[in-house]
Formats: C-alpha cells, sequence, structure tokens
C-alpha cells in the first residue's frame, strides 16, 4: 500500500496518542509490519525495550565481569572463569563490593 501524505498524518497522529500499531493496521487493512516500516521511515516508531522478569534492562555477563574487574583493579584476563558462573553470583560480587 502506497500512504498518502494525508494518512501518513492521520498514521502519525494516531501513533503518537497510544493507539497500538496493530489497531493501525486493522484500521488500514494493511499488515501491522507496513505499519511498523511506514512509521520507522518517518522516524517516529520505538520498539517496545526488551526488559528481564524483574523488569530491568537485561545486562550480559561480560559486563558484569568488566565492572568487576574495575573494582577489584585487575585485569579482565584474571576473572576470565567468571564467565561459567551464575549470573546471579556475579550481581551479589558486585553488591559486596560496592556496599563496601
Amino acid at each position: 500500500m502506497k500512504y498518502t501524505p494525508e494518512a501518513t498524518v492521520e498514521l502519525i497522529a494516531q501513533y503518537k496518542a497510544g493507539v497500538p500499531a496493530k489497531e493501525l493496521a486493522a484500521q488500514l487493512g494493511v499488515p501491522e509490519r507496513s505499519v511498523i516500516a511506514k512509521l520507522a521511515s518517518v522516524g517516529v516508531y520505538q520498539k517496545k525495550e526488551y526488559l528481564n522478569k524483574r523488569g530491568e534492562p537485561p545486562v550480559k555477563k561480560e559486563e558484569y565481569i568488566d565492572r568487576l574487574a574495575k573494582l577489584l583493579e585487575v585485569s579482565i584476563d584474571r576473572l576470565e572463569s567468571l564467565e561459567k558462573v551464575n549470573k546471579s553470583v556475579l550481581i551479589l560480587l558486585e553488591k559486596a563490593l560496592t556496599s563496601e
């Protein structure tokens, strides 16, 4: 579908008003991906940020290990074996070192 300038303006206005892309697609009779692509091409669409079970942005193990290396003032190479540790242990270590 080619979006007319008027349809594009209306699409943007409704999306900014909080109407989900799925509903907009149903109104226009086009696939949801088409609406998302159009909104993205005009710079309006914001994809949902992934959050973990606790509702926080995910942090990779490597980032925790980097932080621990800085806190301990050692090379990351010395903490290489921590890659096999559970992430919850890395979080505990970081909290313990930062609370001191």
